[in-house]
């Protein structure tokens, strides 16, 4: 067998055995993550599939990453909320961006600026939802660090030992 082969057959073996850990791209711009989810670009965001299930459409990939980072750490309320919080986040945008079309089409300036002064409350609440939903994110990012490299986690069965001298 040359070199070549073996390096093949190597990483070929590797990423079986470390798929449950990972997040590789696919060939057709997405990503499968943990070996259980499947991650690719709609023209509503990025869409998550579980190899039995769609579980929803996220405005980014940092969202939908998040999201497979804390159910894969079985994190399920995290989950939930960054689920629940992109959804607000998502239709909060999607009316504002309408109303500031509505206005800027206005012929009358009282118009613009009652329409402007009606979409306050509303960039109000998508401020304060996007900022739960950036610590939801950070949260998810911590898990996924911690799970990289956890240096408080020790090996079970060892203690350190003082040596009298």
């Amino acid at each position: 067998m040359i070199k070549q082969q073996k390096l093949e057959k190597f990483a070929e073996r590797e990423l079986k055995r470390n798929i449950h850990t990972m997040i590789v791209p696919d060939d057709a711009g997405g990503y499968v993550a943990f070996g259980k989810y499947h991650l690719s670009p709609s023209s509503d965001g990025i869409v998550v599939n579980s190899f039995n299930s769609t579980i929803g459409v996220f405005s980014n990939k940092r969202c939908a990453l998040g999201w497979c980072v804390a159910d894969n750490h079985n994190r399920l309320n995290l989950a939930q909320t960054i689920k629940v919080l992109d959804q607000k986040k998502q239709i909060l945008a999607a009316d504002i961006y309408c109303r500031r079309n509505v206005a800027e089409r206005s012929k009358t300036s009282g118009f613009y600026e009652t329409v402007n002064t009606k979409i306050q409350p509303k960039l109000d609440s998508y401020n304060s939802v996007n900022t739960e939903l950036e610590k939801c994110l950070i949260s998810a990012k911590y898990l996924q660090i911690r799970g990289f490299n956890n240096e408080t986690d020790r090996p079970s069965g060892t203690t350190s030992r003082k040596t009298n001298s």
